[in-house]
This record gives C-alpha cells, sequence and structure tokens, in this order.
C-alpha cells in the first residue's frame, strides 16, 4: 500500500512543528495512504486536526462558535477540489500565519488557518460552510476575543507559542580531537606521578600534569559561557565551533590558553582567557546574558569540586601514601588553581566574569566606559595583586581557605608549588 509519510518527511524537514502539529500531519499520512495515495491532501490534513481532541485549532473553532465535528461531514462529501496546494505549499502558508502572529513553531492552529486560504477550495468551503472565517479566527487568536465580542481583557490562547522555544541540541556538541589528547596527557602524566614509574621526572611530570589539567578546565570553562549563550539565543556560537572543547577555535590563542600557562608557570596565578565571542544582542533578555558570564565560573567550579571529591574520598579511603604523594600534590595545585579562578574571576572589574554578571544592567555609558577600558582594569588588578603585598596576603589566604574547605590540605598545595617551582 502506497506510504505518504515519506512526502510528510520531506515537507517538514525545515519546518519547526509542535508536539500537535507533528500528530495531526502524521495522522494525515495514515488517511491519505488509507486512501491509496501517497501524496497528502489539504482534505487529509483537515480530516486529522478535526480528529486531534484538545487541540489549539479545536479550541479555537469553539471558541468563535463552530462545532469541529460538524465540519469532518462535509469535508468528506466536497472532496478534494482541483487546484489544492501541495503540502508544502500548505505548511509554507501554516508557516507564515506563526511569524505573522508572531509564533516560532507550527501549530494546529496555524494549520487550520492555512486550510481556509482561497487556494485550498477543499478546506476552506467546508469551514466557510460550517461559519469559520479567516479574520475571526485569526482575531481571537490574537486577543482572545470574537467578532464584535468585549474584550475583557482575557489572557490569549497563543501565549505559549509566543514563548521562544528552547533550541535543539541535536548535533551541536563533540569533543574534539584536541581536548581528548590534552586529557590524555592529563591521565598520563597522573598515572606516572601516582605510580612513580618515571624516576627524576616528577617536576616535569607535575607541570604536565597541571597544565593539561588547566587546559582542560579552561575549555569546561568557555564552554559553559557558549551552552548557556546557545540556550540563551545566540546560534553563532554552535558555528563558530566553541561547544566543541576545541580551544584551538577561541578567538585568540594567545589570550586564550598561551598566556595563562605562562602566568600559571611564572606567577602561580590563573589567569582567566579571552575566549568565545557571545553576540549579547541575540540573547532572550538580559537575565541571560548575566547567566553566560555566571556559567563559566561554574564550569570551572565543578572541576574543582571534582578534584574535592577525590580528595575526600582519598582522605577517608586512607589513599595518600608516601608512594604516591606527589601525585595528590599535582592534583592539590590544580584544585587551587580552580579555587583561585572561581575567585577571581567573580571580582567585580571589567573584563572578569563578575562584572560580566553585573553588566547588563547597567546603565549604557557605564557598560561602554567599563567595556572599553577592561583590558586596563585587569592589568591594574593583577598589578595590584603581583605589587601590593597586603592585598595578595589576604586574597591568597582566603582562596588557600576555599581549598581547605574542599578537604584539599594547604601542606600538598605548596608541595605542588614547588615541585612545579613556580615561585
Amino acid at each position: 500500500m502506497p506510504d505518504a509519510t515519506a512526502e510528510l518527511e520531506r515537507a517538514a524537514a525545515d519546518i519547526p512543528l509542535t508536539r500537535d502539529a507533528r500528530e495531526i500531519l502524521e495522522r494525515a499520512a495514515q488517511v491519505a495512504s488509507a486512501r491509496g495515495s501517497m501524496l497528502l491532501a489539504p482534505a487529509d490534513v483537515l480530516q486529522a486536526t478535526l480528529q486531534l481532541p484538545r487541540s489549539l485549532a479545536e479550541r479555537e473553532m469553539q471558541a468563535v462558535g463552530v462545532d469541529p465535528q460538524s465540519v469532518l461531514p462535509l469535508v468528506r462529501a466536497n472532496g478534494e477540489a482541483a487546484g489544492s496546494p501541495t503540502l508544502r505549499q500548505l505548511l509554507l502558508n501554516a508557516m507564515r500565519e506563526a511569524q505573522v502572529l508572531g509564533h516560532y513553531q507550527v501549530d494546529s492552529i496555524h494549520l487550520l488557518l492555512a486550510m481556509l486560504y482561497t487556494d485550498s477550495p477543499a478546506t476552506a468551503g467546508p469551514l466557510q460552510q460550517a461559519g469559520l472565517t479567516l479574520y475571526d479566527l485569526r482575531r481571537h487568536v490574537q486577543t482572545g476575543t470574537a467578532a464584535g465580542a468585549p474584550n475583557y481583557s482575557v489572557p490569549a490562547p497563543d501565549a505559549a507559542l509566543r514563548r521562544q522555544p528552547w533550541p535543539s541540541l541535536r548535533g551541536v556538541f563533540s569533543v574534539s580531537p584536541f581536548f581528548l589528547g590534552v586529557v590524555g596527557i592529563a591521565a598520563f602524566s597522573g598515572f606516572f606521578l601516582w605510580t612513580g614509574g618515571l624516576p627524576g621526572s616528577s617536576q616535569l611530570l607535575t607541570i604536565t600534569f597541571v597544565v593539561a589539567g588547566w587546559i582542560v578546565s579552561l575549555c569546561i570553562h568557555e564552554f559553559g559561557h557558549a551552552l548557556v549563550a546557545y540556550l540563551g539565543g545566540d546560534r553563532s556560537v554552535a558555528t563558530a565551533g566553541y561547544l566543541s572543547l576545541n580551544p584551538l577555535r577561541y578567538q585568540n590563542l594567545t589570550l586564550s590558553i598561551i598566556m595563562p600557562i605562562i602566568f600559571l608557570l611564572l606567577g602561580g596565578v590563573a589567569l582567566p582567557g579571552g575566549a568565545v565571542y557571545i553576540n549579547h544582542s541575540a540573547l532572550r533578555s538580559r537575565a541571560w546574558s548575566s547567566a553566560v558570564s555566571v556559567a563559566g565560573p561554574v564550569g570551572t567550579l565543578l572541576c574543582g569540586v571534582l578534584i574535592s571529591v577525590v580528595f575526600t574520598v582519598a582522605t577517608s579511603a586512607r589513599w595518600i601514601t608516601p608512594g604516591n604523594l606527589e601525585f595528590f600534590a599535582a592534583l592539590g595545585l590544580l584544585g587551587f588553581f580552580m579555587a583561585l579562578a572561581v575567585v577571581l574571576n567573580l571580582l567585580p572589574v571589567p573584563g572578569l566574569d563578575g562584572f560580566g554578571i553585573l553588566r547588563p544592567w547597567l546603565p549604557y555609558p557605564v557598560q561602554y566606559i567599563a567595556l572599553r577600558y577592561g583590558a586596563i582594569s585587569i592589568i591594574g588588578l593583577f598589578a595590584v595583586l603581583w605589587f601590593v603585598a597586603p592585598v595578595r596576603h589576604v586574597f591568597y589566604d582566603f582562596v588557600y581557605g576555599v581549598t581547605a574547605f574542599g578537604g584539599i590540605p594547604t601542606g600538598l598545595v605548596i608541595a605542588g608549588l614547588i615541585n612545579m617551582r613556580v615561585f
């Protein structure tokens, strides 16, 4: 028996459909197949629409005084008139109705509106005979009132369709070979630190383990920014490759990876890297813009929490022994850098994520000045941490307190710093 499903998939491939619209079209394909056709006709879609209970199309027909069940005999009696649009044209008309009404997806109501077009006589005729007009139906969808009826400020029935839907995450994420390679390097160096399999190379292994682990955390940090930006409406982060955990796709590799590593080796400072470009004008709201800035430190925090859990388990299970002490010193140092990065990034200084959280809520002149002089602010902050001893001591003591709270012994962090010879 002919199957109309293939035509449905082709015609609706690029049309965003709600669950109700998808169910209607799948029922229409069954109706078309039952009558021996591989092509869906508008009459098939209308029959399927009238058979779906509690859809928006059914509720709107009843709201304007039309009984959906009274239309079905008229459709069957009318048959399929010549010159009816193809399924593809019907869906494009429905999509046009959705756009005009400010909706983000095609629903049963848009299919019904498209079937009232004059180029679909097989459906427009029976619907008009039943008392349904395009003007009355569209008016009620927009305002919640029928023509000639008073408006009592009833919420519009299409309120749900006016909310921008969550974007599809299918095919958006990927894991780059570069990221997997860095994870492998961290695992390799960590294994030999634990086992002592490469005698005399503890310094090199510690540096390798900490730097590789830090690059992994940077990738997760920036992935957090990009993921929330994508969910918030900025689709450009996907096309730019920011959701692939590949630091090579970042805007500026020097500022994003190379400089943070150099600062890590020279001064034990977890320098944040300005990596992914976010189109804040594409985001849904100011709250989403703030959430994008929060997401990066949250990603780093999750890495730190994972290290904290390892130390908690290792301490309770007595895994830390003289034979693997260098591994736990390196891991403790990495956890310290995670805590330092979170605390540092959350400072409300222009150029850091802490200021990014506040920025959307500030007056535009303040935002402009802050963005223009953001680089100077960061340089000034690091100059203070580097040269002003009292500030540096308070800052680092606080970070040491955070790591100690997370179960990472301060002594192991210092041992890790010594093994790296950062100072």
